[in-house]
């Protein structure tokens, strides 16, 4: 019976041992191989303006509600551009408008229709009947004209600050929006010396 339990308690101390050395065994294994995590990259190709294109602009006038369209090959400012890059020349345009657009009443310019082949844009205008053309600010202790951006120099005038009556000099200080050319001479003359 001596011999029994002997041989049994080796045969399990065998069988214990093969499955630690098989474990350690298996477990050395998988930390050398990487694990793969199930993600796959995939190279997504958006779609660019090519340089066959066509660029159609629609211009449409909401006071009277009529729509132009012009029909042209693609300007090299939007060769390559994808909808993301397309969109975002048309804010950047939009931040900085030209004194035309401005004078016209530029409201909003639309991309309408994008693909490789294609590009649809529209420009929407609100003609405003009280439309300031001329800003007439106070600069370096003169009047100095700008354009209605605010920004654009007209003209810089010689006329002092000190001679304008107070009401007058009041509202140069705070900006006065002048309508037109004749409007805008009439001032200049009334105060020039």
């Amino acid at each position: 019976m001596k011999k029994y339990i002997i041989c049994s308690f080796c045969g399990l101390m065998v069988l214990t041992g093969a499955y630690i050395f098989s474990y350690q065994k298996l477990s050395g294994i998988s930390e050398e191989i990487p694990q793969e995590t199930g993600q796959i990259e995939v190279a997504v190709r958006e779609d660019t303006v090519k340089s066959t294109a066509k660029l159609i602009v629609e211009t449409y006038n909401a006071t009277d509600q009529s729509l132009t369209r012009k029909e042209s090959a693609m300007p090299a400012m939007y060769l390559g551009l994808t909808r993301a890059g397309v969109l975002q020349k048309l804010s950047s345009y939009m931040d900085n408008l030209s004194i035309s657009d401005l004078e016209d009443g530029l409201v909003s310019f639309d991309l309408m229709y994008f693909s490789p082949d294609c590009l649809m844009l529209r420009k929407t205008y609100e003609p405003s009947e009280d439309f300031h053309k001329y800003y007439i600010k106070l600069n370096k202790g003169c009047i100095t004209v700008y354009y209605s951006d605010r920004k654009t120099v007209y003209e810089y005038t010689d006329i002092d600050f000190n001679t304008l009556p107070s009401d007058v000099a009041a509202d140069v200080v705070s900006g006065v929006e002048i309508r037109d050319e004749k409007a805008l001479y009439d001032f200049l003359e009334t105060y020039s010396s």
